[in-house]
């Protein structure tokens, strides 16, 4: 994919996503600024759910997703990693079907009236464990592949079924309210669990590819990856407004899914102070007091790589501080500027346009 070709054309081959923060919907602006550059291999750094890591596989390119949220990796390793297992339907019928086990039902025990209703949660302790209990079908990276590809259908038909496509917030009164809606989707929020994940079921499997590369997906601090192995190196790192404010924490708005992601020992993690549940914060390793530094210590370890910054504007540090350090390991920096609004971004307010960028070092 290194011709032209039509900004809805490219948007239709990525798999849908409602993760806060996605490039999906500027996918084709992405696409056009890096298509010429010369390079084979890459590194996102930042994966997310997997939009831009899938839109450089599209390109043919050697991918290395890396997100350091277990439940973004299993985007990671069915979409990017994986080039051809999919579920079959005695895969999709045993998911959602009761198996005979001795189900938990943790979820309906302590998530009570705060995400889903009484049924969901029982659907999701059921489907949740027989994920997991797809090893007595299957072993090794097969076992490994399957399990990623159900976890990643069932964020999406979790994340569709939330007030503001999040976890931040008991809000499930808000699914239920008899109100006028100015927001959100009454119709997706009712359909039940189990079309929802068949729905996604179907996307999905029509999104897995071999693009004749063996490309990789990761789980790791991106500080912890050796640089010098790719050709370019693609960075979204959270979103920081200004130096009063705290980043993005993804963790925390996720905190849900991370939470699926190590069910049998959830509840040893979870702040029961709060009334959403949320688990008990790690020190993020990108906060406001570190940034510039992480920033620094990532050009350094990517200096022999083409380095390409996804960023808000305005945002901190501010582009100034990002282009100075990256001139102490790169000759050229180019700065892309497209007029962009996140739907739960309200920087915007009062008049402030809000810009994504793109930072380009070579």
């Amino acid at each position: 994919m290194g011709l032209e070709i039509s900004e809805e054309k490219i948007r239709s081959m990525l798999p849908s996503t409602r993760y806060q923060g996605s490039k999906r919907q500027i996918s084709p602006w992405i696409y056009e600024n890096l298509r010429k550059l010369d390079f084979d291999t890459v590194l996102d750094g930042f994966g997310g759910t997997g939009s831009v890591s899938y839109l450089f596989k599209r390109m043919g390119k050697k991918v290395t997703f890396n997100d350091v949220l277990l439940s973004n990796y299993q985007a990671g390793i069915a979409l990017i990693e994986n080039d051809r297992v999919n579920l079959n339907r005695n895969d999709i019928k045993y998911l959602l079907h009761e198996n005979g086990f001795d189900y938990h039902t943790f979820i309906q025990e302590n998530f009570g009236e705060i995400y889903y209703l009484d049924e969901e949660n029982k659907w999701l302790d059921t489907v949740i464990h027989n994920i997991y209990m797809l090893s007595e079908k299957y072993d090794g990276n097969l076992l490994r592949k399957k399990q990623a590809i159900a976890f990643h259908i069932l964020f999406q038909a979790c994340l569709v079924k939330r007030p503001y496509n999040l976890f931040h917030r008991k809000n499930l009164y808000m699914r239920l309210a008899d109100v006028k809606r100015s927001f959100g989707n009454k119709k997706t929020w009712d359909t039940p669990f189990d079309k929802l994940f068949i729905k996604f079921t179907n996307e999905i499997s029509n999104k897995i590819f071999s693009n004749k590369h063996r490309n990789v997906a990761k789980c790791k601090n991106i500080l912890e990856i050796n640089g010098g192995r790719y050709d370019l190196v693609y960075l979204d790192p959270p979103y920081i407004r200004s130096k009063q404010h705290t980043p993005v924490d993804y963790y925390d708005l996720y905190h849900f899914l991370e939470g699926i992601m190590d069910y049998y020992c959830w509840g040893e993690k979870i702040n029961y102070t709060k009334k959403n549940k949320p688990l008990i914060k790690n020190k993020q390793f990108w906060d406001k007091d570190s940034v510039v530094t992480n920033f620094d210590n990532i050009f350094n370890n990517f200096q022999d790589s083409i380095i390409v910054l996804s960023y808000g504007v305005p945002g901190y540090p501010p582009i100034e501080t990002i282009k100075e350090l990256l001139y102490s390991y790169k000759n050229k920096v180019k700065i892309k500027k497209k007029a962009y609004t996140y739907k739960l971004n309200h920087s915007g307010k009062n008049g402030n346009k809000l810009y994504e960028v793109l930072i380009i070092a070579q």
